[in-house]
């Protein structure tokens, strides 16, 4: 079934057209060898290019076995994109946080990203989850919280679902003007995109803000987000 399905993912890949084909992302680190550090596989990089902000592939735990991505610590991975810039794109993160996580471990997508030039960045989503010791203004303990953008306040919060893998989910309608988050299957808010920034998706950053102990995997941002794929890396 297994070597079906991945027959059936090089065919769709085959289908699209190739301005759509460059923009699809669908990792779940399982190509990488865990203990390898991120920057530099898969499109990844560190946040301006800060060395510091690198992170681990693991094995500890995973949603798709038997990778999934470190976020923890000083982790700030981003993957940029280009010409996503109309119609409705889905953008999705499995996300792991143990009951024990301190600190605080962000989902984030930026409609301006320039590496090395932090005046230029324009955020519009802002997801964090954290169980305690929540330093961040917004982020409150025990919940998950869409803190918004640059320009527009999120107000969006739910309980905080720990020790299991938990479905992350960013509906953007860039055409609109408006993204939707849903977290653990229900809607957690919704917001104009930005007022001053741009109408694409220009970076997604995972990013840990001390958290001691948080995981990732199986992220995706495509025009869909097909059942059949979800836990598949499309390379």
């Amino acid at each position: 079934m297994r070597g079906l399905l991945g027959v059936a993912v090089v065919s769709l890949m085959s289908a699209l057209p190739a301005t759509v084909e460059a923009q699809l992302l669908s990792d779940g680190f399982d190509t990488y060898a865990a203990g390898s550090l991120i920057a530099g596989q898969g499109g990844w990089e560190t946040w301006d290019n800060n060395p510091a902000a690198n992170t681990t592939v693991t094995a500890a735990q995973s949603a798709s076995p038997p990778n999934s991505l470190f976020v923890a610590g000083a982790a700030d991975i981003v993957h940029q994109f280009a010409g996503v810039n109309s119609g409705l794109w889905y953008a999705k993160a499995r996300v792991y946080v143990p009951a024990t996580q301190t600190g605080e471990v962000w989902f984030i997508l930026l409609n301006t990203y320039v590496s090395g030039s932090p005046a230029s960045d324009n955020w519009s989503v802002q997801v964090v989850m954290c169980v305690s010791a929540c330093t961040t203004a917004g982020a409150v303990a025990g919940s998950v919280v869409n803190i918004g953008g640059t320009d527009v306040p999120g107000t969006g919060s739910a309980p905080l679902v720990t020790n299991q893998w938990v479905d992350l989910r960013v509906e953007v309608d860039l055409t609109g003007n408006q993204y939707s988050v849903f977290y653990n299957g229900a809607l957690l808010d919704t917001k104009q995109w930005t007022t001053t920034g741009l109408l694409q998706i220009q970076a997604m950053d995972l990013f840990s803000n001390a958290s001691n102990e948080s995981y990732m995997d199986d992220i995706w941002l495509d025009t869909t987000v097909p059942v059949e794929l979800q836990g598949f890396t499309v390379s």
